[in-house]
């Protein structure tokens, strides 16, 4: 989102390979990073992953990922599975949705300001 910073994105290219990613806030506070393993790979459409909040003992999940050519553009979906309600509803309790919102909005802007 505005006012972070996504110093480190290494990326999965093939499956059984792991990625990084970290943000870091502009101003004062603390980072927050994930990392993970491609699982499954179907590109340029579908990518499955686990996925682990650098840092924490929480348990990972697995995310699939999903782009669907859509009039006008392309639908991304991603499909978050956690290993119980309980988990669910701790990181949604965190405002995760909206930063995931933010990211991809600003995401968006940087696509379509380069077309």
């Amino acid at each position: 989102p505005d006012g972070w910073t996504m110093p480190v994105c290494e990326i999965a290219t093939k499956v059984g390979d792991a990625y990084r990613y970290f943000w870091e806030p502009q101003g004062e506070g603390e980072g927050f990073g994930f990392d993970g393993v491609l699982l499954e790979s179907a590109p340029p459409r579908r990518a499955v992953t686990t996925e682990h909040m650098t840092g924490t003992d929480y348990p990972s999940t697995t995310n699939e990922m999903t782009l669907t050519p859509v009039t006008g553009g392309t639908l991304l979906s991603i499909v978050i599975t956690y290993p119980s309600a309980e988990v669910r509803d701790m990181v949604l309790a965190t405002g995760m949705t909206d930063g995931m919102e933010m990211s991809y909005a600003r995401l968006e802007a940087e696509v379509l300001g380069g077309a």
